[in-house]
């Protein structure tokens, strides 16, 4: 799926779950962490057996020594896609996995993964990185779907997620986050966070537009006029 063009910002809102719904959620941050943990070792094992390649070497090499920036890139992205080192060679993988935990993990979410994997791998594969680490329990924390359209969604102020519908708080007095779901929601993530030694569950919406100009509550008037330090966006 393309990037968006459009300018984009984040609102946070608090989860009002229930205790069988963070067991649910729970359940599926540790199914996710170990698709990420295959995705990682699939791609780990690719590159290490294509770089023992001569052939690849050979390419590799000569793609290294080309001066123009833009046909070099072009000329990388032609190598790994030969030798399965890309996105939708990874998309194509975790396919049959998901399809194992439909239950719990959407296809769509299951290709986030997959993505979150290969652009780390990237940095390791253009040495910006030394290394890329699998996860340990407990270590993966958030979760996010492609689209507002299916998966992970949100709709009526609820979280939506393959049987689940989990309703935000949200301050019958707070403008700000009013405002601002009044925009388009793009996708929404999921995230696990521990709050005073308590799990606590969040989901961030990424919204089209710019922020709106926070409100004071108590006055109405906007915070931090402009001419008078940052603009509340």
């Amino acid at each position: 799926m393309a990037k968006s063009k459009t300018s984009s910002y984040i609102l946070t809102l608090k989860l009002k779950t229930e205790k069988y719904q963070e067991d649910i959620l729970n359940k599926r941050l540790e199914i996710s962490r170990n698709i990420y943990n295959s995705c990682l070792g699939e791609i780990l094992k690719r590159y290490k057996h294509t770089r023992e390649l001569k052939d690849y070497r050979k390419e590799y090499k000569n793609i290294i020594k080309m001066s123009k920036d833009k046909e070099r890139s072009k000329k990388f992205n032609e190598l790994n896609k030969k030798y399965d080192l890309t996105e939708y060679s990874l998309h194509t993988y975790v396919k049959p996995i998901q399809k194992h935990f439909k239950d719990n993990v959407d296809s769509f979410t299951a290709q986030k993964i997959a993505t979150r994997v290969f652009n780390s791998f990237q940095k390791l594969m253009f040495h910006q990185a030394k290394r890329v680490y699998f996860k340990r329990y407990g270590e993966l924390n958030s979760v996010e779907g492609k689209s507002n359209k299916t998966g992970i969604r949100f709709q009526d102020n609820s979280l939506i997620w393959n049987g689940l519908k989990i309703p935000v708080i949200i301050k019958t007095n707070d403008i700000y986050v009013q405002m601002s779901l009044e925009n388009r929601v793009k996708y929404c993530r999921i995230i696990r966070r521990i709050v005073k030694g308590k799990i606590k569950f969040y989901v961030q919406l990424i919204l089209e537009g710019i922020p709106p100009m926070k409100i004071n509550k108590t006055t109405g008037e906007i915070k931090n006029k402009i001419g008078k330090g940052n603009v509340g966006i």
